[in-house]
Formats: C-alpha cells, structure tokens, sequence
C-alpha cells in the first residue's frame, strides 16, 4: 500500500527535557471525521501512563483521533490468534514475533514497508533494532519496535540471603546449596510464573546456553539435540532444581501477578523476568533489589565467555496494525507516532535502558538508581545466541517445547523430557 506524503507536514515528538524529533513525514489524506481506533497493549501501572502520555502526542496531529484501550492478555498471544480468526482484532496491537509470525501467515497484518521507508522511521532506531527487531522472516516489516533487546535476568532479594547467612549463588553447586536451605527457612527459591510461555522458555535457556550457546533456538533449528552432551547436563541441572524445590508449588498454573507476589512480600527469594523489570524491583524492594552478575547455573570455575551469555535478546516485539482496519493509512501513521513516543518516555521518565530508539540526544530525568546503573554497565557485554521461545520460527517444535517444559517442571524425568524434545526436533525440522 502506498502512502500519499504530505508536504511540509512533520510531527514533533519533543519531550521535556529532550530535543529528539520523530519525522513523521507521511500521512493519509487530511480528514475532519471523528475517529476511534482501539489499541492493545499493557495497560496497567506505569504502562498506563506510558499509553497515555502517547497517545498525547498522536493528538498533537490527530486531534480528531480518540485511542482507546484495552490490556494486553499475557496469555502467549492466544486471545489475539482467535480474535484474528474471528475478525475482531484491535486497530492497533502488540505483537511478539511468535504471533506476528502468525498473523503473517494468515493476512491479518498489516505490511510496514512502506510507511517506514517513506516516514524515515528507521532514523531513530539503533542499528542493532534494525538488524535484529525489525524485520519478519519474510523480510518485511510488520511493527514498530517496542521493548528493545532485552536479556532475561535473575533478580534477587538481598535482605533475605543477608539476614539469613545464605550466600548468593554464582554457580550451580552454590545454587543447589541455597535452595537447600531456604527452604530450610520456609522460604522459596524462585517465584515463577510457569502458566506463561516465555518464562519457561527463558528458564531452560538460563541453564542450556551455559553449555551450548544456541539453547533452544538451536534446538528449533534441528542444528542441536536435547540427547547432545551439553543440553543433557543442562536439563539433569534442571531436573534435579525441580525436585530439590527451586518453585513454589503449583508453578504451572501460577501467573504473574501470582507469582510476582511472592517476590514482592518476601516469601521467594529470587525471581526471574527481563530487564523491564528493573523499575518494579527498585519500586517494591528499594535497596534490597538486586541482579545475579550470570546466571548460577554453570559449574563453578565458568568462563568469562560463557558468563556473558544471556536467555532473551532481539526479537519482533512491536505494535502492529490489523489489515481489517477502517483506517489503515491513519492507523500506520498512529501506530508509528505512538510507539516512538512511547518508547521515548520510557527511556527519558522511566529510565529503561533497552529502549529500541536512538537514545544519545535523550536527557533521563534524575540520576540512574544503583540497579540501573548496574545494568546499564551489563548490558554491552551481553551476547545472545538464542531467542526467545514464544518467537521461534518453528511454532510447531515451540509448542512442544513449552508443553515439556511445563512437565519438566513439575517432576518429568530428565530422560523422558530428552526423548520427547528429540521426537519433536525429528518431526518438525524436516
């Protein structure tokens, strides 16, 4: 679809206390008709705001289009596929590259090309977004980037191992000895949030890329085996956690509101999630929030290459717009406005690092908190080898991964989980 460009027409995206300017060069045909455009995307807590400071901006050249909103369901992208299939999708929506993959395939989105091209957009991505977050398998572009690449990381609760003479794990056999005696304590290890795709994705990944860097994407690939050296010593690792205790019970059926619970209040001791999380750790434990310098999941004695390998990454994380809307050159042009002011006040007001724009003419407003100024030292040297589970090209074998996972984690045996991810890499990379 070709977009019209309108002449002299640009919007400026200046926040306070910064001069950067989003071009926005094209638009479709000026119109004076009250419009709504429904937009999906976490809309709770900061996120809120973070919405609703965007959507500001698109009022700025849109003052006759109303967003309206509706949160995000965590639920791996489920809610959105049937509403795909129903024809309900919002205008505008989050998507992860797993679901974008999908909604590719089905038609239900729409291609960017265009628009980004046309609009300068990729002026104020950093070249490691365009490289790794931008385009689908197919080469085109279907969202505007939000989140960034973002490592997985190992949060803990200080004051529990300090008042507790318990030693923060570096490596496994550290771990398996802290989660021996935390629970001794009535405490758990790791609050987890297993009802959800990606955590347990990022979890095998902790342990997995430790020995083999391409973890579970390699696995995806066919290029690796759960059976290979490497992948089964990190799975007995994960095995022999779970049945020492790593996970409240019930972890399969706990969501994260649930889950991230517990690490607030106290009663876990350790939590894992991305580096967006930093704000809620600062937010709920102050000074007693803190980040493992490497996941404690390798043999003491690691190396320094290996310590810097990190689940999580680059993936195609961004707002996409329906190919069923109304409005489709408005939406676009929406959609584009509202994402690079969004992701610009998360960077300037809320201080997340791993923002997917240009951030050197951006001013963070007050000084970093010690969490975030050890994370933004961290993460230059993070390496990525594999990707996240929800966004694997190969659906099928990510299905059955995530559907293994989940019984690894409530007491499968480490022999049964190498046979059947083995099955599934034989029938889906063939």
């Amino acid at each position: 679809m070709k977009m019209k460009r309108a002449l002299g027409l640009g919007l400026s995206l200046a926040m306070a206390a910064t001069s950067f300017v989003m071009p926005v060069a094209v638009h479709a045909e000026g119109t004076d008709e009250e419009i709504t455009l429904n937009v999906c995307i976490h809309y709770y807590d900061d996120n809120k705001d973070l919405a609703e400071y965007a959507a500001e901006k698109v009022k700025e050249k849109y003052p006759n289009v109303t967003l309206v909103f509706e949160d995000y369901q965590q639920d791996g992208g489920q809610t959105l596929k049937t509403r795909a299939a129903t024809g309900d999708l919002p205008d505008i929506f989050k998507v992860d590259g797993g679901l974008c993959e999908t909604l590719i395939k089905s038609g239900s989105i729409l291609q960017l090309d265009d628009y980004i091209e046309e609009s300068n957009y990729t002026e104020n991505l950093p070249q490691n977004v365009i490289d790794s977050c931008l385009y689908s398998s197919d080469g085109h572009i279907y969202q505007f980037p939000v989140d960034g690449i973002a490592p997985v990381l190992w949060y803990y609760n200080k004051q529990i191992f300090e008042e507790n003479n318990i030693k923060v794990p570096t490596n496994y056999d550290e771990l398996m000895t802290a989660i021996e005696e935390l629970r001794a304590i009535d405490i758990i290890p790791i609050a987890f949030f297993g009802k959800e795709p990606w955590p347990v994705g990022a979890f095998f990944d902790s342990f997995a890329v430790k020995e083999n860097e391409g973890g579970v994407k390699a696995l995806s690939e066919g290029t690796a085996m759960a059976s290979d050296e490497g992948y089964t010593k990190a799975i007995n690792k994960i095995a022999d956690a779970v049945e020492a205790g790593i996970f409240q019970d019930g972890v399969t059926n706990t969501d994260y509101e649930t889950a991230n619970a517990l690490f607030m209040e106290g009663k876990a001791a350790m939590f894992l999630n991305g580096s967006w999380y930093v704000a809620d750790v600062i937010k709920g434990l102050g000074e007693n929030g803190a980040i493992m310098d490497t996941y404690p999941t390798a043999d003491a004695g690691e190396s320094e290459e290996s310590m810097s390998r990190m689940a999580g990454g680059p993936d195609t994380n961004g707002m996409a717009v329906s190919a069923s809307t109304k409005y489709p050159e408005i939406a676009m042009d929406v959609a584009g406005i509202f994402t690079a002011a969004r992701e610009e006040r998360e960077f300037t007001y809320y201080k997340q690092l791993t923002v997917p724009v240009k951030t050197d003419e951006l001013q963070i407003e007050g000084e970093l908190e010690p969490l975030r100024q050890t994370l933004l030292e961290k993460v230059p040297t993070y390496t990525y080898g594999s990707k996240f589970i929800h966004t694997l090209i190969n659906t099928e074998f990510s299905a059955d991964m995530i559907e293994e996972l989940q019984k690894l984690l409530v007491g499968e045996s480490a022999e049964d989980f190498i046979k059947n991810v083995d099955k599934s890499i034989e029938k889906t990379t063939k």
